[in-house]
């Protein structure tokens, strides 16, 4: 036993220890950051995750003990991660999880990921990692401070020791105050599977593809074959209709568009991601819980509402604003499921457009929608009369929202916050969206189309603290408008029973009396005015929930903990009833959380379609 003696703490490692303290002590007190009570277990929790830090860097030190430098790039190497998973967390309030990285790595080397990368991390933290590589570099230069904690034989087994007893504080059941031990902890996590699933599948469940065909509500005759643009606006938020600022209205044209449109209130992203609020929107299907769809599941065989309108005599048409044609593999993926064509914007924009770049994503919707329009002129005149389905995705409404020309900057010329930002941002999208009306009327189009304008996903901006997509699970990083116009043919209405994107696709095929098609679809028709479960995947803190308006299910995967809100008694979450509700409606929640576990294995089994 002589060789497994205490392993020997050097300065470093004792400045480890006290850093860790003080991250406690700016959780708690300077930035709020909750999480902690002070139980007499939360209390204990405290020393135990100062232990935890101190043991990682001691398996760090007899790990490389062997080699001088080795040892220090090693110790260096683990003050970075440490300081940048402490940077993620008081940027985005939210404990660092892998699952951020792994589901995005594949665009995360990207011009706009950088820029993204950098601003979802507190500068604060970047700015003292600098100052402590700087300090221990000088100190170890001169004093051999970092190295001077090198263990002495046997160092093979000290490390041995060390690493086995922190992986065991990896695996156990417990919470932690560690923000490296939680990152480490999520990288497990995110590759057990068996953790989050614990959902038996039916013998037999997967014999046939997933299939529907009722989608008509009856309203609508389908005499007429209009154009169909299906409008994605990025990050749109519902908050954001109605607001004013000193008397300034935020989103004139879209408060107007209220109350001359069919509306859905309350309407929801099914995802804080992208990819998955247009999986949800393009296919009417759940989102995969974790992974991008477009890339983890390239094979698949599934019907789009581009797939369904194609097969229905409709030519189809992606155009999008961002430039990459092949970003998250999304042009690929869809040119395979029912788009005739996905074009970016790019090749069609002129130089005067240069002064209306937003950063490295792309120009502002006013432009966009102006340069699509002068190609689908073209487009018309070439089809004969076809209609069209054409979907157009923005992007310039994109997080941090700051990358405008400072002359743009319209509603606070001066911004001061995300918030602010965010006002700015999305007032020029408000803007491109009467462009888009204006040319479609120009044209003499207005009678002869539909028009549907959502958002890819909604943005929190505060409301829980929290300024990050990431990081969100309640209602503000879910709800987005919905809009639905044609003119002349579908009176103003305000439909008060709760729908999500995945509605979309069985909305249109409804209004266009489109029947009889098999489809994969999920969703149900607004027109319908049904209540039916929503399902919501927040993927990175792997939160899965179900709104049976007014009543929001959140089911927690990491903790297995369940939560359950009155929406309408309790808009911000903050009572949980899941002992005060009934046990048939906790049942019945419970059911729609297996659902999203079936959609999760249809999409492995690829059984969506034969």
């Amino acid at each position: 036993m002589k060789k497994f003696l205490p392993l020997k703490i050097g300065p470093f490692a004792w400045t480890m220890f006290g850093l860790q303290f003080f991250y406690l002590y700016q959780v708690v007190a300077s930035n709020d950051m909750g999480g902690m009570s002070f139980s007499l277990w939360s209390l204990a929790l405290i020393p135990v995750s100062m232990f935890t830090v101190l043991l990682f860097f001691q398996f760090l030190s007899a790990a490389f003990s062997k080699s001088r430098w080795g040892m220090v790039a090693a110790s260096f190497v683990g003050l970075a991660v440490y300081d940048l998973v402490i940077g993620y967390q008081f940027s985005s309030h939210d404990l660092a999880d892998w699952s951020v990285i792994a589901d995005n790595i594949s665009s995360a080397f990207s011009m706009e990921a950088g820029d993204v990368i950098l601003h979802s991390f507190d500068r604060g933290a970047l700015w003292y990692l600098f100052g402590f590589f700087m300090l221990f570099g000088v100190l170890e230069w001169r004093r051999k401070t970092v190295s001077r904690g090198r263990q002495q034989a046997p160092v093979l087994q000290k490390a041995i020791l060390s690493g086995v007893l922190y992986v065991i504080f990896v695996f156990l059941p417990m919470p932690s105050y560690d923000p490296l031990l939680n990152f480490f902890r999520s990288i497990y996590l995110y590759y057990q599977p068996s953790v989050h699933m614990r959902v038996k599948l039916p013998d037999g469940y997967f014999s046939k593809p997933v299939m529907s065909e009722s989608f008509s509500s009856g309203r609508f005759t389908g005499d007429s074959r209009p154009h169909v643009f299906l409008i994605v606006v990025e990050s749109l938020n519902f908050s954001s209709l109605g607001k004013q600022v000193n008397g300034y209205e935020v989103t004139p044209f879209m408060n107007k568009l209220r109350y001359e449109s069919v509306t859905v209130e309350p309407f929801y992203g099914a995802s804080i991601q992208t990819a998955k609020g247009h999986f949800a929107t393009f296919f009417s299907s759940i989102p995969s819980i974790s992974g991008k769809e477009y890339v983890k599941f390239l094979d698949l065989k599934i019907d789009s509402i581009a797939s369904v309108l194609l097969r229905s005599g409709y030519s189809t048409l992606y155009f999008a604003a961002h430039h990459n044609h092949d970003f998250d593999n999304e042009g690929p993926f869809l040119e395979q499921r029912g788009y005739s064509e996905y074009l970016v914007v790019k090749p069609f924009l002129k130089p005067e457009d240069a002064s209306s770049k937003i950063g490295g994503w792309g120009v502002e919707d006013r432009v966009f929608f102006k340069r699509f329009f002068e190609y689908f002129d073209a487009r018309l005149a070439s089809e004969n009369g076809r209609p069209q389905f054409v979907t157009l995705a923005t992007i310039a409404n994109h997080f941090p929202f700051n990358k405008m020309q400072e002359s743009r900057r319209l509603v606070f010329p001066k911004p001061g916050s995300i918030s602010e930002n965010y006002a700015n941002s999305v007032h020029l999208s408000d803007e491109g969206l009467k462009v888009f009306f204006e040319e479609l009327e120009k044209r003499g189009l207005s009678e002869k189309s539909i028009v549907i304008v959502t958002g890819d996903h909604a943005f929190p901006l505060g409301e829980h603290g929290n300024y990050h997509l990431e990081s969100g699970y309640n209602e503000e990083s879910f709800r987005i408008p919905f809009f639905m116009v044609w003119k002349g043919h579908l009176k103003p209405e305000k439909i008060n029973v709760a729908y999500s994107q995945m509605d979309i696709g069985p909305t249109i095929l409804d209004v266009l009396g489109i029947k009889g098609q098999k489809t994969n679809f999920t969703g149900v028709s607004i027109f319908f005015k049904k209540p039916h479960p929503l399902y919501l995947i927040q993927p990175y803190g792997k939160h899965l929930s179900v709104v049976r308006y007014p009543y929001k299910y959140r089911f927690y995967t990491a903790t297995q903990q369940e939560f359950v809100y009155d929406l309408t008694r309790d808009p911000m979450e903050t009572r949980n009833l899941v002992h005060e509700i009934s046990s048939e409606t906790l049942a019945l929640f419970r059911k729609d959380l297996k659902h999203i576990y079936f959609n999760q294995e249809v999409m492995k089994r690829d059984r969506y379609v034969l």
